[in-house]
């Protein structure tokens, strides 16, 4: 009986070591397998991604997307690195069907760094591949772990690997970093792309935004700080996964953004159902951009927004601060608000940098009675809140620098600004029709994306000209403006609809019709090989 239990326990213990051996190989085959991804992910806040195949490739082709994605110089170099590097044989194969990543990564100098990752099929022998690259016509160095590579045209890049990891860039510091990487070491943006994996197996190519490193590669491209419209990418905990969908007429991306940050203000619509836009329809002709949230039941968010100001110690001076109003001017503000507001609220910015809130209302003249103590007229149409942070109260964060604004009441929206004039101007465009829903390559973008949503970004890069030359570094606000850049393009949306625990996500850049040709460049029918 005993020699029976011992060998019970003997084969148990080797199942259990056969066991043990078999899924940290298979783990370490899997680190492996995905070592792109995880040095793609180093530092960087955008990256893109598609598989090395002619056929996926000849579609992208066809609207210029890498060119317009990455840029003309770093296309350019992507040209190069093909014809020379890429494109020889016995590389070309050993990478063939391995997903490539684009990174883009803050480089010296304000400069935008851009890393190029991929990896070796199985069969590919990494020895012969640096000897067969050493016998072609290129000019081969060693600096300390890296392989520098000199083009035929004088390019240079740099070449790292790792087992069956290689990467190439044209900063040697993107891919000494990237090499350097913990790939063993918990990485909750990889896992969240691993976890999204299914929404590529039809897809051409894909875009993944880190936002938390947002920052640090938009210091590259503007000038002082994330502040106006840009204070959204201002430490935003967040990820996005999004699948490129194939059109002549449109750069349309698909997929989902999740907030990791349970204390962003964000979260407060994640269970709301998103409405049917439509205050959009007050904005004046020169609307630069505008952020547009939509709120279904406002008794439950209220609630939200009472939890999140706890969060940020601010309920108790607000909670005062209201019933001191409420005391001092003899009326009960949870009548007004919260009854009369509908569904929808909207800050946005002219051409001319003027910042204007607004909110719809259920009934509007109701409002502006109730409103009559708590104000003061600037003239017949125009009046003044006469204490401050009323809308940040009962809205939040887009309102906080509304602290006691100048409001009119007009067709059922409560519109507001920091100075009278602003309201004067908008006064002016909306009684004479210049109205940005009549703009047709307006109207043709929000077209495209579904009607209803929770948050909605948008940008009109021709209105936004002028903000942007304030604050974009030259190089930058020329490929903004560059015919072979963005300059084609009439529109950026970003829109979110709640779902479950993350926000359902459309980012569109609408393109001029009659603009959007194929481009000249062509991709050959080698994997890769991009000609002129």
């Amino acid at each position: 009986m005993k020699k029976i239990l011992f060998i019970i326990i003997a084969l148990f213990a080797a199942i259990v070591t056969m066991a043990y051996l078999y899924f940290s190989r298979l783990n370490a085959d899997q680190k492996n397998s995905e070592s792109s991804l995880y040095a793609a992910t180093v530092n960087s806040a955008l990256i893109f991604s598609f598989e090395n195949d002619k056929s996926i490739l000849e579609l992208l082709k066809s609207q210029g997307l890498l060119q317009q994605m990455t840029g003309e110089e770093k296309y350019a170099q992507l040209i190069s690195l093909k014809t020379h590097v890429l494109s020889l044989p016995l590389l070309s194969k050993a990478i063939e069907h391995q997903p490539i990543f684009i990174s883009l990564i803050p480089g010296k100098d304000k400069s935008i760094d851009f890393l190029y990752s991929t990896q070796l099929n199985p069969d590919a022998d990494r020895s012969k591949l640096f000897s067969y690259l050493s016998n072609q016509q290129l000019k081969i160095s060693r600096e300390k772990e890296l392989t520098k590579i000199t083009l035929t045209d004088s390019s240079v890049f740099y070449l790292g690997s790792k087992e069956n990891l290689l990467l190439l860039s044209s900063s040697s510091a993107a891919v000494s970093n990237a090499l350097k990487a913990n790939f063993t070491a918990k990485n909750e943006f990889v896992e969240y792309i691993k976890s999204n994996t299914t929404l590529t197996k039809n897809s051409l190519a894909q875009l993944y935004v880190n936002f938390s490193n947002m920052p640090g590669l938009l210091a590259s491209a503007i000038a002082g700080n994330l502040t106006g419209e840009l204070a959204v990418f201002n430490k935003q905990n967040a990820f996005a996964y999004l699948v490129y969908n194939f059109s002549k007429e449109k750069i349309l991306f698909t997929g989902d953004t999740k907030v990791n940050d349970p204390g962003s203000y964000y979260q407060l619509f994640a269970k709301q159902e998103s409405q049917k836009i439509s205050i959009n329809n007050i904005l004046p002709n020169n609307t630069a951009n505008y952020t547009i949230f939509t709120i279904g039941n406002y008794t439950e968010w209220k609630k939200s927004l009472n939890e999140w100001l706890t969060l940020r110690k601010e309920d108790k001076v607000l909670l005062e601060e209201i019933n001191s109003i409420n005391q001092k001017y003899r009326i009960d503000l949870e009548q007004i608000f919260p009854k009369y507001f509908k569904d929808q609220m909207i800050t946005f910015q002219l051409s001319t940098t003027e910042k204007i809130g607004a909110i719809n209302l259920t009934n509007g003249d109701k409002v502006g009675q109730l409103l009559l103590d708590l104000s003061s007229d600037y003239n017949d149409q125009i009046k003044i809140f006469k204490e401050p942070d009323l809308l940040y109260a009962y809205f939040g964060e887009p309102f906080k620098k509304f602290k006691r604004p100048y409001y009119v009441i007009i067709d059922n929206y409560l519109i507001f600004a920091n100075n009278a004039s602003t309201l004067e101007s908008f006064l002016n465009a909306y009684a004479s029709n210049r109205l940005f829903i009549n703009d047709t390559a307006y109207s043709n973008a929000i077209n495209q994306v579904p009607a209803n949503a929770g948050i909605s970004f948008f940008i009109d890069p021709k209105n936004s000209s002028g903000l942007f030359s304030k604050n974009i570094y030259l190089p930058y606000y020329r490929y903004l403006n560059a015919k072979n850049g963005l300059k084609g393009y009439t529109a950026f949306l970003y829109q979110l609809n709640p779902e479950g625990s993350k926000f359902q996500t459309h980012m569109l850049l609408s393109k001029a019709t009659e603009s959007l040709n194929a481009d000249t460049l062509t991709i050959e029918i080698d994997s890769l090989t991009i000609t002129k």
